[in-house]
């Protein structure tokens, strides 16, 4: 990629916001602090930091936070995937206290866009709430030290959650969804 031509910041922000309007779909949350080191990393993929995968790699996002290796607050999304019916919407936001990682089946044939639109939209949100309430109970000092909650939910490869790092890490499956049920772990400390 050319890096002269290449929009950072501010201006890889407005990029992803036409993709994802072309898409009628939701911007994913970029958090403010992350906007100057966003770029591109793909024809339709965004990052505020270099990844040594491409976004579809999902279980690369979750080996990452589950390795006990210090990871900094980033945030990755965008449409990719491969073949004709692997394609995705991808989220991936990590802070000091809290990862959602979110993949959903998108732009294949097999989809239901008004459906998979509403999902995507209501993950975001959930997800915003998710890592809002985590930053609230890190402040108040009612989080788990040295832990991170991890909602990982993904149309190919399941939905569970945990807290990480553990000695042995404990993955709750989630049927309904692993944002949503992290959420309700996150405010159940108090």
């Amino acid at each position: 990629m050319d890096a002269t031509n290449t929009p950072f910041g501010a201006a890889a922000l407005d990029a992803a916001r036409a993709l994802y309007q072309g898409e009628g779909l939701a911007l994913p949350p970029v958090p403010a602090s992350l906007v100057p080191g966003l770029r591109p990393i793909g024809a339709n993929a965004y990052a505020s930091r270099d990844l040594g995968w491409t976004l579809y790699d999902f279980g690369n996002f979750v080996d990452e936070l589950q390795s006990g290796k210090t990871v900094e607050p980033y945030v990755a999304f965008g449409l990719s995937g491969h073949g004709l019916a692997l394609q995705a919407a991808h989220y991936y936001a990590v802070t000091a206290r809290c990862a959602v990682l979110f993949q959903m089946r998108w732009g294949t044939p097999m989809n239901r866009p008004e459906q998979d639109r509403q999902r995507h939209d209501a993950v975001l949100s959930l997800g915003q709430k998710l890592l809002a309430a985590a930053d609230a109970h890190a402040a108040s000092g009612k989080m788990p030290a040295g832990q991170r909650m991890v909602a990982a939910e993904s149309s190919f490869h399941g939905s569970r959650w945990a807290w990480l790092p553990a000695d042995e890490a404990i993955w709750h499956p989630s049927r309904g969804g692993a944002v949503m049920d992290a959420l309700v772990a996150v405010k159940q400390l108090g």
